[in-house]
């Protein structure tokens, strides 16, 4: 896997830019919230609660909105008006222990799971997403899309099984759309945190780990990331897809489909490595046939692509440029 690194000094100024962020009023979102009104961009934090008295920032808005809620999202983005970055922060970590049985105390049936980590991990950060896309192509504008993910979304854990199945789905929602939202000059990446410290993690819990020897991150070690993967350029694209051709003579391009692992101060890219190693993981003939599987339901005009035949590294995997505001 490929370390980069990089700086508060690494980010651009982003005076002129509007960004939305969900579930800003506190943790990760809050950090990155911050990091992006401190380069000069307006920001408006959308969440059921507002930030805390004693935070002060003249460049970020609140607005109250539950991101579950279809018609409150749609109105908060018409109320933003046109945005040139969307971060979809907002979440939660669900039933602690799916193993626990609950009974309906008039039939004694066992009673459905609890699903609200599905409602605001999933649905909601792809609702987010979807209202983004949209205003981004009616402009035809570039647009991007940094969605807050889990380093759970990659190495699951037993004692939060739903959380994990839904940083999971994001993880493929941005593998799909990755190769498709480029051709309209969009990106959409994701910032994968290992155990940080915010209001969702208890004492008991970080202690836990730590005790482990487990590094724990800051919020504004993530809402770094976020703000690096909403602008930052790459040499190389994570891979080909479908039928695409390669070019490895191409420019650099913005940074997409890309996840930057965040435990403590190392920060680490996962998705083209990944990529790289498929005929390893998936094996040679499956990956053959995935690829054709995705050439024959590519709807787009073959295009050029800038990566090695696979996703191959190329000697270039961890090589990163920043983009000039």
């Amino acid at each position: 896997m490929t370390s980069i690194h990089f700086t508060l000094e690494d980010i651009p100024n982003l005076a002129g830019r509007r960004v939305i962020v969900t579930g800003a009023s506190s943790g990760i979102g809050q950090a990155a919230a911050q990091i992006f009104a401190q380069k000069g961009a307006s920001v408006l934090n959308l969440d059921l609660d507002p930030p805390s008295s004693d935070y002060d920032d003249k460049k970020t808005e609140y607005r109250h909105c539950d991101v579950t809620d279809w018609k409150r999202l749609n109105e908060a983005f018409q109320y933003a008006g046109d945005v040139d970055i969307v971060v979809p922060n907002a979440g939660i970590t669900g039933q602690p222990d799916f193993l626990a049985d609950t009974f309906d105390e008039a039939t004694g049936h066992l009673m459905e799971p609890d699903y609200r980590v599905f409602d605001v991990n999933l649905r909601a950060t792809i609702n987010v997403a979807k209202l983004a896309l949209s205003g981004f192509r009616r402009r035809g504008q570039p647009g991007s899309i940094v969605i807050t993910g889990s380093a759970i979304g990659y190495a699951p854990e037993q004692w939060l099984p739903l959380y994990g199945a839904s940083k999971a789905g994001l993880l493929g929602f941005m593998r799909a759309l990755r190769s498709l939202v480029r051709h309209d000059d969009i990106t959409i990446n994701m910032v994968a945190p290992g155990p940080t410290l915010t209001g969702m993690m208890t004492d008991s819990i970080a202690s836990t780990i730590t005790a482990a020897g487990v590094p724990l991150t800051t919020a504004h070690q993530v809402g770094l990331a976020i703000v690096y993967s909403a602008v930052a350029m790459q040499p190389v694209p994570v891979e080909a897809y479908g039928s695409e051709t390669v070019s490895l003579s191409a420019a650099p391009t913005r940074w997409n489909g890309r996840t930057i692992l965040v435990m403590g101060d190392q920060y680490t890219e996962i998705e083209r490595p990944l990529a790289s190693l498929r005929p390893q993981w998936l094996g040679v003939r499956n990956t053959e046939l995935t690829r054709r599987q995705q050439a024959a339901t590519d709807s787009r005009n073959p295009v050029a692509e800038e990566a090695g035949e696979g996703g191959g590294c190329d000697g270039v995997c961890g090589e990163a440029m920043m983009v000039r505001a």
